[in-house]
């Protein structure tokens, strides 16, 4: 009579992991076998897997277990980062578009952490439910600016370095599908004042990048990359810029098709030319957009509009989202050359200010189904909701989310269309925090109303 082989093994076996195959007549061998016997039977049971296979497998695991499996043998590790992998679960990644949220609980110890949502497709489909997934957190001493790239973190904190007593300002690149994080190397420079970074992505070399620059007296100077990835020790290259660049360094930035785009003056006046600065992160080129001043406005949102920059801002005096708001404005760039843009205005359903409480909210992005996402910057008390405008219909349904662990949190960044990465490559191991995720929490959230029509 066969005997049947326990589940575990047979994955275990079947994924190229040691796991013997057991004997149809275990009682009659030695259980005394020395090591050597069993490294043979081992040898002798265990078939080569294709890669294929493997990797056809993998495409197939939730990404709690994607994860796990990076810190399990060499060979799941290496397969983890090849490109054919890394291009078929990018491929799968944008068949179920999230929105990711970056978050700060404010409780006894600050702690930063990230969770996502669907991103709703269609819009005539409303679901009782929609389950949201928690994927990393980690403590914070004084974080003050944070943002979201291609499904990368960025994220300004002060902390205490080693061989330091004192803490300085560093810059830490976390990967919220893996739990991964590390700081960025020291800017080399003699200007102390102030340093922003930003994180850029190029969709043809697959490279993240790091732009830096000082900033004194609100000019920015001494420009700096670093390219994340690779080989080669990480550390920053000058690069040139030759726009003038004036402004605080605000948050406010986006890349879309390789450009990164963020918020500036051209000069240091308060009635200075607005503008907003392109950056290429393949080229490392600069170039800019001159815009009208409420487009640099804080409240002003920079988003991708399929594929297409857009700047999108409340028609209220104060230029912020609140319920007494009656429309807001989306400027498209058509062509950043001739500085052009085009204007839309919409308008919000009778109903809006019903629904949307007295809370201060912001713009998170525009879906695929041309729907622009909103959300309050803070939650002090429950529910918490994220609404979608209809752009072509001018429609609006809110959805809820419950099972948050805190009352008390502020949204730092969000970014729309979030791509679920793991790209592992750019972490070097003696670089990163990996905690191998044992438990991942989940959020639920349902969906409160559904469409109020104008």
């Amino acid at each position: 009579m066969k005997r049947n082989v326990p589940t575990s093994n047979r994955l275990r076996t079947y994924l190229g992991f040691d796991a013997s195959v057991p004997a149809m007549n275990s009682s009659r061998h030695n259980v005394s076998e020395d090591r050597q016997t069993i490294l043979r039977r081992h040898s002798r049971y265990s078939l080569p897997i294709p890669i294929d296979l493997i990797i056809d497998i993998l495409l197939r695991l939730p990404l709690k277990s994607i994860a796990r499996c990076r810190c399990v043998s060499k060979l799941l590790a290496s397969i983890l980062v090849r490109l054919d992998f890394t291009d078929s679960f990018l491929a799968s990644s944008l068949a179920r578009p999230q929105v990711l949220f970056a978050c700060r609980k404010q409780d006894k110890n600050d702690v930063m952490f990230y969770f996502s949502t669907p991103q709703p497709q269609n819009p005539d489909e409303n679901p009782s439910s929609i389950v949201a997934t928690y994927h990393m957190s980690f403590p914070f001493d004084s974080l003050s600016r944070c943002s979201a790239v291609s499904g990368f973190g960025c994220i300004e904190d002060f902390r205490i370095i080693k061989g330091r007593k004192t803490p300085r300002r560093v810059w830490v690149i976390c990967n919220p599908s893996t739990g991964q994080s590390f700081t960025l190397p020291k800017m080399e420079t003699r200007k102390r004042i102030w340093i922003r970074c930003f994180l850029g992505y190029d969709p043809i070399e697959k490279q993240h990048k790091a732009l830096a620059m000082t900033s004194q007296q609100t000019k920015a100077e001494d420009h700096q990359v670093l390219t994340l990835g690779g080989t080669d020790k990480l550390a920053w290259r000058r690069i040139e810029c030759g726009i003038p660049q004036y402004g605080s360094p605000g948050p406010h930035n986006i890349c879309i098709n390789g450009v990164l785009y963020f918020k500036a003056q051209a000069n240091r006046s308060s009635n200075g030319d607005d503008i907003i600065i392109c950056f290429d992160v393949r080229s490392e080129k600069y170039s800019f957009v001159k815009v009208m001043e409420k487009l640099v406005h804080p409240a002003a949102a920079l988003l991708n509009y399929n594929g297409k920059l857009a700047s999108v801002i409340s028609q209220s005096p104060s230029h912020y989202i609140f319920n007494t708001t009656r429309s807001f404005e989306m400027w498209v760039l058509q062509e950043s050359e001739k500085h052009e843009w085009s204007k839309h205005i919409y308008i919000f359903p009778p109903l809006w200010k019903h629904i949307s409480g007295g809370q201060n909210l912001f713009f998170v992005g525009v879906t695929g189904a041309d729907e622009i996402a909103l959300c309050p910057k803070s939650l002090f008390r429950e529910p918490f909701y994220v609404y979608y405008y209809n752009l072509k219909r001018g429609t609006i349904r809110r959805v809820e989310i419950q099972g948050l662990e805190s009352k008390h949190f502020f949204i730092l960044a969000c970014e729309r269309h979030w791509i679920v990465s793991l790209l592992l490559g750019m972490f070097k191991q003696s670089e990163i925090v990996c905690p191998c995720p044992k438990h991942l929490p989940r959020l639920v959230v349902t969906t409160g109303v559904s469409y109020i029509e104008k």
